[in-house]
């Protein structure tokens, strides 16, 4: 069984088919990108696992159990969390603060409780603490830990949002062009946090990616989108050399790769 699966995903807005008839399987474990031209239908695939979207047609299933069924809010009791392409943060709280909004789904007590902050109140509180400093000391984001998200710069309240995901303990992942606004410095970074991310925290990953080089760095596997129709799955050196890959998106037809 895998551990998730897409089955001829369908969905239209307004008479544009965004997706038709994908299907898509992820094996635990795997970093998975999923690349297209802009308006491919790559983030409506994350919308649809989200339930931020219902699907025409098709059905998702993860760890044997049909998302499609379920809630919004309910996603994330699943082990589920996500990155948006747009930040999605709180600009007037800081950096730990934004991270420690991701412990939600684990809080237990009850407002008066976590308002007089003692006993179950108080242990769990430090309980989620000590998780939003181990995710700041993964990603380096020490220095920036007191900061108002407002104040920093793009590509680090990417990583902010990353880790806000991370602080859900995630078994899959959506990452949605966390890369963007990055510097190549950053990116390179990225690379290695995702490598993590996989290694030592043991989630699986998507990734919805245009930055070909951490795409082909990173990825265990790459599905490929043009006009809502996966046209391509495989390894990453199956994907570089081939040919309806290179002449929808990738390259200008000899085979080689821009950017």
């Amino acid at each position: 069984m895998d551990f998730l699966s897409l089955e001829k995903l369908t969905i239209s807005f307004g008479g544009v088919v965004a997706l038709d008839g994908v299907s898509l399987d992820v094996n635990e474990g795997e970093i998975l990108s999923i690349i297209g031209p802009n308006g491919a239908g790559k983030t409506t695939i994350f919308n649809c696992i989200s339930r931020l979207y219902k699907p025409d047609k098709g059905e998702i299933i993860f760890e044997e159990r049909d998302i499609l069924k379920l809630k919004a809010h309910q996603i994330g009791s699943l082990g589920i969390a996500r990155t948006f392409q747009n930040i999605e943060l709180f600009t007037n709280m800081t950096v730990i603060e934004n991270i420690l909004l991701g412990r939600h789904i684990f809080r237990s007590t009850g407002p008066l409780s976590q308002a007089i902050f003692y006993g179950k109140a108080r242990r769990e509180e430090m309980d989620h603490r000590r998780k939003a400093e181990e995710i700041i000391d993964f990603l380096d984001l020490q220095a920036h830990r007191n900061k108002r998200i407002g104040r920093l710069p793009y590509g680090v309240q990417k990583l902010v949002e990353l880790g806000r995901a991370l602080a859900l303990q995630p078994k899959l992942l959506l990452m949605d062009e966390v890369s963007s606004g990055m510097n190549l410095e950053e990116t390179q970074d990225l690379m290695v946090w995702i490598t993590d991310i996989r290694e030592d925290l043991g989630v699986t990953l998507i990734l919805v990616e245009h930055d070909i080089r951490l795409v082909m760095g990173v990825s265990d596997r790459i599905a490929v989108l043009d006009y809502g129709r996966k046209i391509a799955e495989g390894r990453p050196e199956e994907i570089q050399s081939n040919e309806e890959v290179i002449k929808a998106y990738l390259g200008d037809g000899d085979g080689a790769f821009r950017g």
